[in-house]
């Protein structure tokens, strides 16, 4: 991943860019493991409000394929829809996990 060229995207330095991804990452898999907690639990508002934190601050650093899937994860619990959430967590843990390994090199 070239974090220069996304930062210089966004009109960030990449450091600031760097620190912001290290705490998207720990919050976005927080808000994950509570979007799967609150749906399971039928709270599907709550979990919407949980995809919805990740959509917005991926969205925000251009990380446009996570924000979209995190906009179908929230339209999936504002919609009680279970079809494709494995497959679209499945998916956000891999992005936040391969954006945590480019950062520790």
């Amino acid at each position: 991943m070239d974090f220069k060229e996304m930062a210089s995207n966004i009109g960030l330095e990449e450091e600031e860019f760097v620190e912001l991804l290290e705490m998207l990452v720990d919050v976005s898999m927080t808000d994950i493991v509570n979007f799967e907690t609150e749906f399971l639990a039928g709270n599907y508002s709550q979990a919407a409000m949980a995809a919805h934190s990740i959509k917005g601050a991926s969205g925000n650093l251009g990380l446009v394929d996570i924000s979209t899937t995190a906009a179908e994860l929230e339209k999936a619990a504002k919609n009680s829809n279970q079809s494709l959430i494995a497959e679209k967590i499945s998916f956000l843990k891999s992005q936040f996990n391969m954006i945590r390994d480019n950062l520790k090199r």
